[in-house]
Parts: structure tokens; C-alpha cells; sequence
């Protein structure tokens, strides 16, 4: 079938921009394919897809499989689109799809194959050999016969630059600054324990690290700026630095520099990065570039569990880091794998100790997952300890008392962790738009509204911290074989976590609303007088739990702004703040 347009629908979660959609779709519609792309957020979305999908009658549809948590929805919609008479070939890519490839054929019949790396040049050789899929690099698939054959992979493509920048429809907004997701690079230099990218890397063959241009990143950025206003760009690498903090901090500096000989300014940017990576150097520049969030790979606080995780970093680092990027003031969200199968209670309590210490950034907590192709999951395997299937493997820590834990804070905080609306993701968000206003509009903040989202953060993360205290306590004196008691005592804790979180919820939906009147008021210049946006507060009610859960189962100046006592009522502007820390740290 070589020359003949294909239509090709390609379906995946489309809460931000899919980047991996997008680059697939601009690749296909190079070569003349025709391209649809469905979102699928939820497995309430079956109906709407199902129908997107057979409106729109491709003779390919691609299922974007990245997350093992939402691999059964996909089965599912294959399901439903086979029921729905759809007879076009589906087939699945992503990190769970390929590295589960040959089971998602075996027990799956509405798949017909697996693309087992990047899907640019996999899905267009696929439209190109649709009859003869054994011409397709990289590619499992299920022959006539019934049994599931593997295509070698000729590797991911080594130069991104070659390829076309990812299809763009509609953007998301900030106050009033619409957002893009953008890559410079794919892959990452380290293999953690708990990550699966070097797994899926290597089931797609080539290098597992590769960086796109300086030149080619600013013709994008350039691009979105110019044609479609966009000046929050956020990079969804899974590190932004390079493994070498010099090579690193030159190919920001000609980011910066290039970007602002193209008339690119104003401009915000959030990234990822692991602690190790952070220097002085490379923060200032990414700052003169517009850095306002860092995603920080913690991960946890004891040397034990970083050494056992694989991390090849250190606590020294991750102090290191978070102090670094407080001093710039930017948004720091970071997630601690607490828990990993040789956990003990002295892990536990390290981490305990670290939540006390540093409150004043948004946190997550949770435990290391064994995914498929990742040295968690071999290291499970060959100890036996390995439970589940490849759609949600399982496990146990080893120390009975770090079990308990764990399952009395998992389910307690569940809500809090791991719901859509959940408190500690909230708890992002609320710094997530204070610091996005302190970039674009900072003459409409108040030191008080600072101090009141500084304060909702702390409040957050304390409540966490005591409450987690109350676990650790409870474990530290019960028999670990006493599941009633544990039951008991998790259903309570569970009560207390959920009524706290909504009282919290409460308090930063207004924080939320009154950062909302700042941007309101943009121009008008800030007021004087002082808010209070707590009083008259009551409560929501609290949601409950479910009881059916088993234990087993699971530009103002300064002058103008000077109060009587010396106290600025505004925020201080932003290149004033940074010129102050420069020199404060020049001294």
C-alpha cells in the first residue's frame, strides 16, 4: 500500500497538549496521511472517542499507552470499538504497551500491533505497509495465524531536529497567557530503579538520550511566540539539564542569548530536573530566561532509599538544590518515594524529618512502583516477591512495621495523594499561580497575599508532616500482625486526613479567588488595605471514606510603597528582587 493516503486517528489523554500525538501526527501529515487526534481522558470518554473515532473512519487508529494506571481504560476502548463494528487496524504505543507488547496481543484480540518505541517513523512506515506489517521496523504484531511475531527496531531517530515540529490546535491559559508544552530533548542519562524510560528506550533501540538544537528549539519557540502568543513554555523533558553542568550552563546561556536576538521576551518556563543538576549558574540564566517552576527529582530523603532506588545522587544534593532554588524564589514542587520494598522505619522517619524541615515548598508523597522492564521489578522478581500482573504489579516491604505504615498512609491519604482534585496537588497549583502572576503582573501582589499563599503551603505540608507523626507513632508500639487494630486505626486517620484536606481545599480556593482579583486589577495598582479572606469560613462537608476497605487489599517604586513601619504593601518588582539577592550574595 506504499503511496496511499492514510487516514489515521490517534487517540490519547489530552488534559495538556500530548506532544507524543503531536510529533506523530505532524510527521504523518508530511507525508501526505491525513491525521485526526482524539482525546481520551477518562474511561468516561469511551462513547465520545468511539465516536470520533468511527466518524471519522481511519483505516489506522493509535492508542497512546504511556501509563500503566490507565491501560485498562485503553483496553477497553479497543473493545468498544471493535463492538461498534470498527474494522480499521488499532494499533497501541507507549512505554506499557511496548514493554507488555507480546501479552496485550496473547490476551487482547481488538489490538492488532504494538509500536515499540517513538512513534513518528514506526506509524508512518505502518501506513506505508499496512498489508505487510512484517516490513515495519520495530513493530510486534499478530500475524494471520494468531501468533505474535517482533519486528527488530532500527532505533529511535537520533537527529530531532529532522523532525517536524508537533501539530498544534488550541492552547490552554493563564491568566490571560496561553501555554505550550515543548521538548529539547528526549530520554534521560541515569537509570533509576522505579523509572521505565531506560526500558522503554531500549525496546525501541538507538540512543536513550538525545537533545535537539539550540537553533532548532528557538525556531519553535519563535514560532509559538510570534503566531500564537504563547509566553509560558512549559518543557516536558524528563531532565532539561545535561549530565555535564558546564556543557549544561552553555546551552542555556545560548538559549537565553538567542532567544532574545529573535525578540523572544517576557517569556516564563517551567522544567524538570534532578537535584544533582542544579547550579548557581545555570539557575541564574535559566532565571534571566523566565524560570518560574521546577519539578525537582527528591525522590526521598534517606541515603538508604536514594542508594536502593538507584538514584546516584545525594541528600547534600537535594539540600543542595532546594536551597539554590529558594533563594530564586521560583515554584518548587517535588514527590518522595517514601517507600520501596527494603524500607525500614528509620527510612521512614528520615523522611519524617525532612517534611519538618522544609515546609515551604508543595509535596507529594507515594511509593516506588515496580513497572514493567525496571530493576525494581527484576530485583522483585528474583527475591519472589514480585505480585499482581503486568497491569498493576505488587509488592510488600520487607519490615513488617514499614509495611503498616505504608498501608495506613496510603489508604488515609489517599484522597489527598492521588484524586484529581487532591489536596497536595492543589497545594501546587495555588504556588503554581502565585508565582506564574509574580513573573507576568508582580505590581499587583501584596506582601499580604504572599504571605497568605506562603502560609496555606506550610499549613498544607504540616498537616501532612502531623499527621503522618501519628502513623508513625501508632506503628512504632502496635504488633504489625494486628490487623484489626490496624483497620481501625487507619479508618480513623482516614476521617481526620479527609476532613482536614477539605477545610484546606477551602482555604486555598480562596486564595485562588483572590489571586484571581489581583490579575483583576492589573493597572489599578494594589490595595491598601488589609485582606482577610479567611473570616466567615465554614467548612464543607466531609466526603467520608469507604468502609468497605481491607488492610490486605490494595514596575511600582519602592518609595511610593512604604508603609509607617518601613513595609512594602507591594510586591517587590521582580528584577529589583533578583538585582538585591545578586548583591547580597556578591557580599
Amino acid at each position: 500500500m506504499m503511496g496511499t493516503i492514510m487516514k489515521v486517528s490517534l487517540v490519547g489523554a489530552e488534559l495538556e497538549e500530548n506532544l507524543g500525538l503531536r510529533y506523530i501526527a505532524s510527521e504523518l501529515e508530511s507525508r501526505g496521511h491525513i491525521v485526526d487526534i482524539v482525546p481520551f481522558n477518562s474511561e468516561y470518554d469511551i462513547p465520545h472517542a468511539v465516536k470520533q473515532v468511527t466518524g471519522f473512519a481511519p483505516q489506522i487508529t493509535g492508542l497512546s499507552m504511556v501509563f500503566t494506571s490507565r491501560a485498562r481504560e485503553f483496553c477497553h476502548l479497543a473493545r468498544a470499538l471493535r463492538d461498534s463494528g470498527y474494522t480499521g487496524h488499532i494499533n497501541a504505543g507507549g512505554h506499557f504497551a511496548a514493554l507488555n507488547c507480546q501479552s496485550l496481543l496473547k490476551d487482547f484480540q481488538a489490538f492488532d500491533s504494538v509500536a515499540l518505541g517513538e512513534g513518528e517513523y514506526i506509524l508512518s512506515a505502518l501506513a506505508d505497509n499496512l498489508d505487510k506489517p512484517s516490513r515495519v521496523h520495530g513493530l510486534c504484531y499478530r500475524r494471520n495465524n494468531g501468533s505474535v511475531e517482533i519486528n527488530p527496531s532500527t532505533g529511535n531517530p537520533d537527529n530531532l531536529n529532522a523532525l517536524p515540529f508537533p501539530k498544534r490546535t488550541t492552547f490552554h491559559e493563564y491568566f490571560g497567557k496561553p501555554i505550550a508544552s515543548i521538548l529539547s530533548s528526549r530520554g534521560c542519562w541515569r537509570n533509576c530503579a522505579f523509572c521505565s524510560i531506560n526500558a522503554w528506550y531500549k525496546s525501541g533501540g538507538g540512543k536513550k538520550f538525545r537533545i535537539r538544537s539550540v537553533e532548532n528549539i528557538v525556531a519553535e519557540m519563535k514560532e509559538l511566540y510570534f503566531s500564537y502568543g504563547i509566553r509560558i513554555f512549559n518543557f516536558q523533558d524528563d531532565n532539561f539539564f545535561l549530565s555535564n553542568h558546564i556543557d549544561a550552563l552553555h546551552r542555556f546561556e545560548a538559549l537565553r542569548d538567542e532567544l532574545h536576538k529573535e525578540g523572544v521576551h517576557g517569556i516564563a518556563i517551567a522544567i524538570k530536573a534532578r537535584p544533582d543538576s542544579i547550579t548557581k549558574e545555570s539557575i541564574q540564566v535559566l532565571d534571566d530566561l523566565g524560570l518560574f517552576r521546577v519539578f525537582l527529582g527528591v525522590e526521598n530523603a534517606s541515603e538508604n532509599g536514594l542508594r536502593k532506588l538507584n538514584r546516584k545522587c545525594s541528600i547534600d544534593h537535594i539540600l543542595n538544590a532546594l536551597r539554590i532554588l529558594n533563594d530564586f524564589d521560583v515554584h518548587i514542587a517535588y514527590n518522595l518515594l517514601m517507600f520501596e520494598p527494603d524500607t525500614v522505619l528509620e527510612d521512614v522517619l528520615i523522611n519524617l524529618r525532612f517534611m519538618e524541615r522544609h515546609i515551604e515548598n508543595p509535596f507529594n508523597f507515594c511509593r516506588a512502583e515496580a513497572y514493567a522492564g525496571t530493576g525494581l521489578e527484576a530485583k522483585l522478581l528474583a527475591e519472589g516477591g514480585l505480585l499482581g500482573d503486568y497491569f498493576g504489579f505488587d509488592y510488600r516491604l520487607k519490615d513488617p512495621g514499614s509495611e503498616a505504615f505504608h498501608q495506613i498512609a496510603n489508604y488515609a491519604f489517599f484522597d489527598r495523594n492521588f484524586s484529581d482534585s487532591g489536596l497536595h496537588y492543589f497545594n501546587m497549583q495555588v504556588d503554581f499561580y502565585f508565582q506564574l502572576l509574580r513573573r507576568f503582573h508582580p505590581e499587583v501582589l501584596s506582601q499580604t497575599l504572599r504571605g497568605t499563599v506562603r502560609n496555606f503551603i506550610k499549613q498544607t505540608n504540616l498537616d501532612t508532616y502531623q499527621c503522618l507523626c501519628q502513623i508513625y507513632d501508632f506503628v512504632a508500639v502496635i504488633d504489625p500482625s494486628d490487623h484489626s487494630s490496624i483497620r481501625r486505626f487507619a479508618r480513623e486517620m482516614r476521617e481526620i486526613v479527609d476532613e482536614r484536606s477539605v477545610e484546606l481545599h477551602d482555604q486555598g480556593e480562596n486564595i485562588l479567588r483572590w489571586l484571581n482579583d489581583a490579575y483583576g486589577r492589573r493597572g489599578k495598582g494594589v490595595e491598601s488595605r488589609v485582606e482577610m479572606p479567611f473570616q466567615g469560613y465554614e467548612p464543607l462537608s466531609n466526603r467520608g471514606f469507604d468502609s468497605s476497605w481491607e488492610f490486605a487489599g490494595a514596575g511600582t517604586t519602592e518609595a511610593a510603597s512604604l508603609d509607617l513601619f518601613g513595609n512594602t504593601l507591594s510586591a517587590i518588582p521582580y528584577n529589583v528582587f533578583k538585582d538585591r539577592m545578586i548583591h547580597q550574595n556578591e557580599k
